[in-house]
């Protein structure tokens, strides 16, 4: 079931070429909690470009370049989500209105602003990260932007589009595993930072409460944004969650962290 799920999961989340069947797909409604393990794929896919781009280019320069290649393995999914959202938003009327400006194809004024909004914080994000020689907080950002967005599935109604069934599947229960996934993980890479790079004990469990903290709280309040608007929590939503919370996550650790060192 899990290998069935991950496949899954590393079929539509990616561009890698893996062979899906229903069952497989399926296994992935029901086990959307193990979504942050795609966000690790990510994480490390970010923080070794990242580091590697950094010792070559500019800070800023290196994450406009890590940001499209991720993006890129994405196929701009989320980012997709972010610029539907941004038009349902910004409409004016009741749901029905907002839901039809969301599924509209055509982009507008909305979602050039969120999705120019996101890409702007996100390299200003990784760029600060970068030039703070502090990689693993771009790593566990993907991780737990995964987590908000389990947050927001369990948080939300289903609606009729494909991430319908996830929605419907993803509850309380979910949130549980997933945060324990996702924290079991964060401290795989916090405990090297503690041991090899002097970070503290203390220092270490607060950022992974934060981090924890700031993911659920993103997710609830979309899952929030989406049914005032739209009455449901789709796959844009989804997607959205995910792209808006990473700088969320980056930028917040960065202040704290850096307040804690001061």
């Amino acid at each position: 079931m899990t290998v069935g799920s991950l496949r899954a999961m590393f079929s539509f989340f990616t561009m890698l070429r893996i062979d899906v069947d229903e069952d497989d797909l399926s296994s992935m409604n029901r086990n959307y909690h193990l979504v942050p393990l795609i966000g690790l794929f990510y994480g490390l896919l970010a923080t070794v470009l990242l580091w590697a781009l950094t010792s070559l280019l500019d800070p800023l320069v290196a994450a406009v370049t890590t940001l499209f290649a991720v993006s890129l393995m994405n196929r701009f999914l989320h980012l997709d989500g972010v610029m539907d959202l941004g038009d349902g938003l910004v409409v004016s009327g009741g749901h029905e209105d907002h839901v039809r400006a969301l599924k509209d194809s055509r982009i507008g004024a909305g979602g050039v602003a969120f999705a120019v909004f996101t890409i702007l914080l996100t390299v200003a994000a990784w760029g600060s990260s970068a030039s703070a020689d502090l990689f693993v907080v771009v790593l566990l950002a993907e991780i737990f932007s995964r987590n908000a967005t389990v947050t927001a599935a369990a948080a939300g109604s289903p609606g009729n589009g494909m991430a319908g069934e996830t929605v419907r599947l993803t509850g309380p229960r979910s949130v549980l595993l997933s945060a324990i996934i996702s924290v079991a993980l964060a401290l795989i890479f916090l405990g090297a930072e503690v041991i090899f790079f002097g970070l503290s004990e203390i220092s270490a469990i607060s950022l992974l409460i934060l981090m924890l903290t700031i993911s659920l709280l993103a997710g609830w309040i979309m899952a929030l944004v989406a049914e005032r608007n739209f009455g449901m929590v789709n796959g844009d939503v989804l997607g959205a969650t995910n792209e808006l919370s990473r700088p969320l996550l980056v930028l917040v650790t960065l202040a704290v962290m850096t307040w804690m060192f001061l």
